[in-house]
């Protein structure tokens, strides 16, 4: 095919949005006791007036090798910045939902896993989670 065929196309393609585009995998390390069951992290969305905005939707994508993961309700304190609009809502608890660990029995190692929190809002975050059994 010509060029000047190929040209108009590819400058389509430029100008349209992408529709699936996937944004960063934070990665947050961990070292937890062999065989015990420990809260690693935790997902919540508060609003300004430090209300729930409704639970996170939480998608395992990679699962781990040596241990299991568990998510509960429970209530946290928040950790805003001091710039947030929301740090006043770091005094209180606030719904939450509670990412657990338990490793394998006997098992001491590296471990990973990779899971994805969907907010009340639609808004996605993927995280790895590199987690050291001793």
């Amino acid at each position: 095919m010509p060029l000047s065929r190929l040209l108009p196309i590819a400058l389509c393609l430029v100008g349209m949005p992408t529709l699936a585009q996937a944004g960063p995998t934070f990665v947050t390390e961990r070292i937890v006791t062999a065989g015990r069951t420990q809260k690693i992290d935790y997902f919540a969305a508060v609003d300004p007036s430090c209300q729930s905005m409704g639970a996170m939707t939480i998608n395992l994508l990679a699962p781990p090798h040596a241990g299991q993961i568990q998510l509960t309700r429970g209530r946290e304190y928040p950790n805003f910045s001091a710039f947030n609009t929301r740090a006043r809502c770091n005094t209180q608890k606030v719904p939450a939902t509670q990412l657990l660990y338990t490793s394998a029995p006997g098992y001491a190692g590296e471990d990973e896993f990779t899971l994805e929190a969907v907010g009340p809002l639609g808004a996605a975050r993927r995280w790895r989670y590199r987690i050291t059994v001793r």
